[in-house]
């Protein structure tokens, strides 16, 4: 198959596990531009932290970001389509976690906002690895919550991070009966996002943007939220760090994020 497009999952995939972008990976995403094959960022992050690698991430152009919710043009720093969380399942979600142990992360234009208190409470959290992203591309919540119950407030995505998974399982069920989509990840984290939207919808819609034929295109991940486009996708490729899930779903197996899986992804599919 002559694939044409290949889209990257970050975390665990295109990043190492420093969060940095390996050098083999760079010089592999600009050995696919050169060739004339598309490259794409298909995140759960939001675009100001997708920019955060920017320079390392060569001639990509489009980022699909925050699992689905909105396609980003990276060259031209702007956002070509979005989607909302309906403003009643923000409300139920503020509810479900109260009293409860949490730190939200709030998906918001082209950025996300968390909570005045997040830098410190992160690492306690496991989560101290993304301090520098949130100070760098983030912007600190004033009574964070009580903004996105505001119904003139938009909110694309909202990531909520919990100390333990039963505590995590316990919102989850109680959000479960709404247009939501719900998506573990982290440890004790869960991913809240517009009902129909995620990964695979993004995917679907880049490629037809780029009228590239859905059976032409990659996509590589390692966590359950990149399942969709794996799915999506003429090609999956899991990392050799993916979880069984995503080994299950996936066509075929690459090295891992600190062994550059990704370079080897893009020589031996997409240019192979």
């Amino acid at each position: 198959m002559d694939y044409r497009l290949i889209a990257l999952d970050m975390d665990g995939t295109l990043l190492d596990s420093g969060k940095r972008v390996r050098p083999d990976v760079s010089a592999a995403v600009r050995e696919a531009a050169a060739a004339g094959r598309h490259v794409a960022i298909c995140s759960g992050r939001c675009p100001s932290m997708v920019e955060l690698s920017r320079d390392d991430l060569g001639d990509v152009r489009y980022a699909i970001c925050g699992s689905g919710t909105a396609l980003y043009d990276l060259l031209e720093h702007r956002m070509l389509e979005e989607f909302r969380l309906p403003h009643e399942c923000v409300l139920r979600a503020i509810d479900a976690c109260a009293g409860a142990d949490s730190l939200f992360e709030v998906f918001h234009a082209n950025g996300f906002l968390y909570e005045e208190d997040a830098l410190e409470r992160m690492p306690s959290f496991g989560l101290g690895v993304y301090v520098p992203e949130y100070r760098t591309a983030g912007t600190c919540g004033r009574d964070l919550r009580r903004q996105i119950a505001d119904p003139s407030f938009a909110v694309q995505k909202l990531n909520v991070h919990f100390r333990d998974a039963a505590t995590r399982e316990r919102v989850r069920t109680e959000l479960s009966g709404l247009p939501l989509g719900l998506t573990d990840f982290e440890k004790a984290s869960l991913e809240l996002s517009p009902a129909g939207i995620d990964k695979g919808t993004g995917l679907r819609a880049l490629a037809a943007l780029l009228g590239v034929p859905a059976e032409r295109t990659i996509a590589v991940g390692d966590a359950d939220n990149d399942l969709p486009m794996l799915r999506a996708a003429g090609l999956a490729v899991a990392m050799g760090n993916a979880n069984d899930s995503v080994r299950d779903a996936a066509d075929v197996v690459v090295a891992d994020n600190d062994h550059d899986g990704v370079a080897e992804a893009i020589r031996r599919y997409l240019l192979g």
